[in-house]
């Protein structure tokens, strides 16, 4: 048998990630211990090395803090190049300076790993590259290589942004890719990769022997978390002293955390953010129970969209009006009063010309934002016939759609998202919207919809009575992947607002009564 000698147990150690944090004493952010009493739960995230990880959880669980640190361990003693990501670049600048920065200072051991000459965007820990990157641009996911992707707050960051960076692991096969994020909607973001996994949870045993996972509300009787069996109080002891189990197979490593397996907090508090009448049912299940929200009014399946289609030949006669997102390939699609009947792609501006010149009374409304020259080159080509439209939202109207006069004349100004609510709702309203043609042809216009969902946001609207700031719930449709026709479709009902004869009346003051506009309150 080997000698154990000091400098063994030394190295033994550091073995784990969460045995390193001891053996150096590390401190948080804020300067005080790491340890993993009250956070039993978070020993087995720390000391979890699968290539394939997923965490589904609330936010301030320390979930952040565990991977920076995690991170660190990665990249000195595995030799890793790792790529994190946050949603935007200004994240990357808050967490460097609120987290990264401050742990190292407040920790010898780490500042000792870490060279002189890192910066914001990188540190480089031995002969290793941590990189710090925002999602909303490409050519960051272009710049570096990595062997681990981590990526923080999934449901916030762009999809198509995360796909670019899993390209830059240098070995695909063996590239290590950790997701965790507070989750959103079923089906999106964080919850993709969750469905993927083992699904661990978080059981802990009741002295009556049954092993179960806190769950609202069967857990939770007046202020108490109790068994589900027996009713006998559960301990915050007894909620530190659980364990994971998986509940599934998949090829991720997944964890579930709640508020409700967090010994420090109460079963009083979890009942109060269920009735904070400032919190929707969505807010209550991302944030406190950790779990994707499912409701049938922040979707619109693709069937949905398709039901709307008609077996007709469209005359194609009359004003038409050609929606165009712009981009590479520009998306567009042609409409009348008789309803959308053709959709494409084309690489170029020649397609729309030749559109432009088979309809002499046909109008092109596109995405202003997309393309700065292309799309401004064929406006000053044909004055009159091509609109640019602009999505803002004016607080002083209560108008969707807003067309320029004088010098603002050829510009067009979208409420964005209670546009893209008004079609949703027309879609689902059979018949207001038509699609000339079957259900076959339409399926690729149908499945970016598939890709868009409602979210609902709080936002500060300015100051209110007394001084005091004014907030509002808003509803926000947001993307998990390409929604290119959706805009070509809304820029086309835009034109056929103005310039159509029936369709024109989809955008009526009945349906824009009906749309939800946010509830306000004061804070």
């Amino acid at each position: 048998m080997p000698e154990i000698t000091p400098e063994a147990i030394s190295r033994a150690r550091e073995a784990l990630p969460s045995l390193w944090v001891e053996k150096y004493k590390l401190l948080n952010e804020a300067g005080l211990p790491m340890e993993f009493g009250k956070h039993k739960f978070m020993e087995e995230l720390y000391n979890d090395l699968s290539p394939l990880q997923v965490w589904l959880k609330p936010p301030q669980i320390g979930a952040t803090v565990a991977q920076i640190i995690k991170t660190f361990w990665v990249a000195h003693k595995l030799g890793k190049d790792i790529i994190y990501t946050l949603p935007t670049q200004s994240d990357v600048q808050d967490m460097a300076g609120g987290k990264i920065n401050r742990l190292v200072a407040q920790n010898p051991h780490l500042k000792s790993l870490i060279s002189n000459h890192d910066t914001v965007e990188q540190k480089l820990v031995g002969k290793n590259i941590i990189y710090y990157r925002g999602t909303y641009t490409n050519k960051q996911a272009m710049m570096v290589s990595s062997d681990l992707n981590v990526h923080d707050e999934v449901d916030a960051s762009d999809p198509a942004v995360i796909t670019q960076y899993e390209t830059r692991l240098q070995a695909k096969a063996d590239g290590w890719r950790w997701y965790f994020s507070h989750p959103s909607l079923a089906g999106h973001g964080v919850d993709v990769y969750w469905q993927q996994s083992d699904k661990k949870e978080w059981f802990i045993k009741c002295p009556c022997g049954r092993k179960q996972i806190l769950m609202w509300p069967r857990n939770i009787k007046g202020d108490k978390y109790v068994c589900c069996d027996c009713g006998t109080e559960i301990s915050d002891a007894q909620r530190e002293r659980g364990e994971w189990i998986a509940t599934s197979e998949g090829i991720f490593s997944g964890y579930h955390i709640s508020q409700l397996m967090c010994p420090w907090i109460t079963a009083a508090h979890i009942i109060k953010e269920k009735n904070d009448p400032k919190k929707d049912t969505q807010y209550f299940y991302n944030y406190v129970l950790g779990l994707p929200f499912v409701a049938s009014e922040n979707k619109i399946a693709p069937e949905v969209v398709l039901a709307n289609c008609v077996p007709k030949v469209n005359d194609q006669e009359g004003v038409v009006i050609i929606g165009v997102d712009t981009g590479l390939p520009i998306h567009f699609v042609c409409a009348n009063a008789e309803g959308a009947f053709h959709y494409a792609t084309c690489k170029d501006y020649n397609e729309l010309e030749r559109l432009l010149s088979r309809w002499p009374k046909s109008i092109i409304v596109a995405d202003q934002g997309g393309d700065l020259i292309g799309i401004r080159s064929m406006q000053e080509k044909y004055p009159g016939r091509v609109y640019l439209c602009y999505y803002r939202k004016d607080r002083k109207t209560t108008e969707v759609i807003q067309w320029g006069t004088g010098e603002e004349y050829g510009k067009v100004v979208v409420d964005r998202n209670r546009m893209i609510q008004l079609i949703v709702e027309q879609l689902r309203d059979k018949g207001r919207i038509v699609l000339n043609g079957a259900k076959e042809d339409w399926k690729e216009l149908a499945s970016h919809f598939d890709n868009i969902y409602r979210e609902q946001v709080v936002v500060s609207s300015g100051p209110g009575k007394d001084d005091h700031t004014l907030y509002s719930n808003e509803f926000v449709w947001k993307r998990t992947g390409a929604d290119h026709f959706v805009h070509a479709l809304l820029y086309a009902l835009v034109g056929l607002d103005k310039y159509g004869k029936s369709m024109a009346k989809i955008v009526g003051q009945d349906m824009l009564a009906s749309l939800p506009t946010g509830r306000m309150f004061y804070e």
